[in-house]
């Protein structure tokens, strides 16, 4: 326990919407000689896409994260179903599910821009790991929670506006390109 304290103590604070002054290997690398084994192969697996079988100590931060994301996927993926359409093939089995998620499916999916609902969708999961943290100040749950926010962050930084704008700069350019106006009479 003592080594959590000092370890999450030297953790920068992780805020949404704010780039983040660690990388997940800058953490991952932090966290080697200073966790047990077992905790270190449970953080190491840790990810924003949790599989069903992939489950994790009883009660934990991590198993409570992959139970909640199940639900929300699972939420998700029947939503953008077309109507009648059977997807259950699709679904992964859920063990828990969460009332506050088919509240943000709604709001999310009123949202008209793609990328906007998923910022929402990863507002909604920045808000559970936040509740998750009660009660856990230096603890294991404390680590895991920090690295899934650091993932998200991760996200979001990885989608730079300079490369989007040079991207759609390069397009419109080769749309100028080809067009060819009609000849005038």
């Amino acid at each position: 326990m003592a080594g959590y304290y000092y370890l999450i103590s030297s953790l920068p604070m992780l805020m949404f919407d704010e780039t983040a002054l660690l990388s997940v290997e800058e953490f991952n690398a932090s966290c080697v000689d200073k966790v047990t084994e077992n905790d270190l192969e449970i953080l190491n697996k840790l990810c924003l896409i949790p599989k069903a079988e992939q489950a994790y100590p009883t009660g934990s931060a991590a198993e409570r994260w992959r139970q909640w994301e199940i639900c929300l996927r699972n939420r998700i993926a029947t939503h953008r179903a077309p109507h009648g359409r059977d997807i259950q093939h699709y679904l992964q089995e859920e063990e828990a599910c969460f009332c506050e998620i088919d509240t943000g499916i709604q709001e999310a999916f009123g949202l008209k821009n793609p990328l906007e609902r998923e910022k929402y969708f990863d507002r909604m999961r920045w808000n559970v790991l936040e509740d998750f943290e009660s009660g856990h100040h230096f603890d294991f749950d404390r680590l895991c929670i920090y690295k899934l926010k650091l993932l998200l962050l991760e996200k979001w930084n990885e989608r730079q506006l300079e490369r989007g704008e040079k991207n759609l700069d390069l397009m419109l350019g080769q749309i100028d390109s080809s067009f060819e106006p009609e000849p005038k009479e």
